[in-house]
């Protein structure tokens, strides 16, 4: 992932003052909507593992697959080794993952 747009992720994750709205410019450019776009899949990832969502982490070469089993079915996600450390960093996501949270 490139530096940018894992620093703009990072940041969307732990400063609620750094939004779309106020950092516009800077969030336009592909990398920027790059980062929005995976800020929205880890928050909602991080969401249906808070709610209870059973978890497995199956880890190969380069991505990290994670499958999620909850009431409405199953979910499947593939993420990059970067951003499934980005993701472990929420302690909802390490309570329900476990030992499994380790990147």
């Amino acid at each position: 992932m490139a530096d940018f747009v894992m620093r703009a992720v990072e940041r969307l994750r732990d400063d609620p003052g750094f939004s779309r709205n106020r950092y516009f410019l800077a969030l336009s450019s592909p990398e920027g909507r790059r980062a929005l776009r995976i800020h929205r899949h880890l928050r909602s990832l991080e969401r249906d593992l808070s709610a209870g969502a059973a978890a497995s982490v199956a880890r190969e070469a380069e991505r990290v697959r994670l499958t999620l089993r909850g009431k409405r079915g199953s979910r499947t996600a593939w993420l990059s080794r970067a951003e499934f450390r980005i993701l472990c960093a929420s302690p909802a996501v390490q309570a329900a993952l476990g030992d499994d949270a380790r990147p």
